[in-house]
């Protein structure tokens, strides 16, 4: 499962032309595709407050606070990042999920891992040359049973499930509530699911009607009211109604957050507001979009922050990174990872 991997690996479509520019989108895609976790997870761990951070310290995982303060000392082969209140970790042959404490509330035995929580319930997922999934809850208990050859995490009450290359829902009971018959769907932002019929790209709503129908070569879900959406060979936006608010003049334009959104210019990333005028100025590598008033960057090759008039807070430097949560950002410089303030001071130092 991955944080954002399953909703960018299908956008591969951007890249067409410019040898320039298709290095900057290889690079965009995979440092999506890299990400461990679902969408509903991602919206629960921002929501789980006073979280623990993972480290990797001697080659183990532990978990410090926002202060860098050891709470949970490295002891696991493998660790996430916790969601609700819970974080799946591996030590040796033994799988399970931990509490702040470092407690192992769930030991899995017969499925192989778990997702992060999202509204109460993990995805879990059998061994095996052909791995089935389905869910548990908190207790540990598989409440919907392990029947799909793929789900994504819950988000506004429903989860996408996959049977037989087709798509659909179910509910927290694991009742199929739209039956599987996309070639693609994606999880429930703002009350609609992006879905994909013969490579054409529109939305449905709960009960399963289309309310755009597929019509766009691309399109990303609804943030902050809007959708991007690829007409012709290039990217505008519309809102909930198909209405075009932002005309299609961008090679490449991302999702709304925090009111601005990253688009490609002159083989350059720079941020458009909700008129779609330039505010941030294409002067970027590539850019993932605002968390906590800052967006994480890459210049020269290196990673960085900049602030909402596009001013360098946090300068260019380390090899790789994340968005801040919760006020850090983890970093990393080589093989090592830390976890930096939003001064740009670790709190904690890299380590391997």
């Amino acid at each position: 499962m991955s944080d954002e991997k399953q909703h960018v690996s299908y956008h591969s479509s951007l890249i067409t032309h410019h040898s320039s520019l298709m290095k900057t989108f290889l690079a965009f895609l995979i440092f999506f595709i890299a990400l461990p976790v679902g969408v509903g997870a991602q919206q629960a761990r921002k929501k789980d407050a006073g979280g623990l951070y993972p480290i990797r310290k001697d080659g183990k995982v532990g978990y410090i606070d926002r202060h860098g303060k050891v709470v949970i000392e490295p002891q696991f082969v493998d660790g996430w990042d916790f969601s609700e209140g819970l974080a799946y970790v591996r030590a040796g042959d033994k799988r399970g999920i931990i509490d702040r404490s470092g407690k192992m509330v769930i030991e899995l035995t017969q499925v192989d891992f778990a997702s992060p929580f999202a509204e109460g319930l993990a995805s879990v997922q059998t061994g095996g040359q052909q791995p089935r999934r389905g869910f548990i809850d908190k207790t540990g208990k598989l409440v919907i049973g392990t029947q799909f050859d793929a789900v994504e995490s819950f988000d506004e009450g429903m989860a996408v499930v996959m049977v037989d290359r087709k798509y659909g829902f179910i509910d927290k009971t694991g009742k199929v509530v739209i039956k599987m018959q996309y070639d693609k769907a994606f999880t429930f932002s703002e009350g609609l699911a992006l879905i994909i019929l013969n490579n054409k790209h529109g939305f449905i709503d709960k009960k399963g009607k289309v309310v755009i129908k597929p019509e766009y070569y691309n399109a990303f879900r609804f943030s902050e009211g809007l959708a991007n959406v690829k007409i012709g060979n290039q990217y505008g936006f519309i809102n909930k109604l198909g209405k075009l608010l932002i005309a299609p003049r961008f090679y490449y334009a991302g999702s709304f957050s925090e009111g601005l959104a990253p688009v490609i210019q002159d083989n350059k990333f720079g941020y458009i507001d909700k008129t779609g005028e330039i505010v941030i100025k294409a002067e970027f590598e590539w850019t993932r979009g605002f968390a906590e008033d800052l967006a994480l960057i890459k210049l020269g090759g290196k990673f960085g922050y900049i602030d909402r008039k596009g001013s360098l807070v946090i300068k260019p430097q380390f090899d790789n990174a994340l968005n801040f949560r919760d006020g850090l950002a983890r970093v990393w410089i080589g093989n090592t990872q830390g976890y930096i303030d939003k001064t740009g001071k670790f709190v904690w130092e890299p380590t391997r």
